[in-house]
């Protein structure tokens, strides 16, 4: 399964992320294991997302957003080609803004499932 991971910018709940991940690849491990872990290379998060990938056997696929070519419309540029480009199976979607808000509606669109992780239930 190709599992993409997608948060605000300025989301840093790393213990969250990895709970969420571990859980997920735990339910999954036998129907459809994470082959394949997908991000945008956030500043605080990627790390500890390949980090989590390495210790799984998992492939990581990272997409930075180009603030030299795109200036402030690079994230929702890069969102839309990360999401057509690297085609999930699903999104675990975390806190984000616009961006955020607008990734989970395009991949919606397009028929990805989004499963969005609001921890404060």
């Amino acid at each position: 399964m190709r599992v993409l991971i997608c948060a605000g910018r300025f989301y840093a709940d790393v213990r969250t992320v990895e709970r969420v991940l571990e859980l997920f690849s735990q339910q999954h491990s036998q129907s459809q294991p994470v082959r394949v872990l997908i991000h945008g290379g956030h500043q605080t998060l990627g790390a500890m997302i390949e980090r989590w990938a390495r210790e799984a056997d998992v492939h990581v696929v990272r997409y930075p957003a180009n603030w030299a070519l795109h200036g402030k419309y690079a994230e929702i540029r890069r969102n839309l080609f990360m999401i057509e480009d690297s085609q999930p199976d699903v999104i675990l979607a975390f806190a984000g803004g616009e961006d955020t808000a607008d990734c989970i509606k395009f991949a919606r669109r397009v028929g990805i499932k989004v499963m969005e992780m609001d921890v404060s239930r």
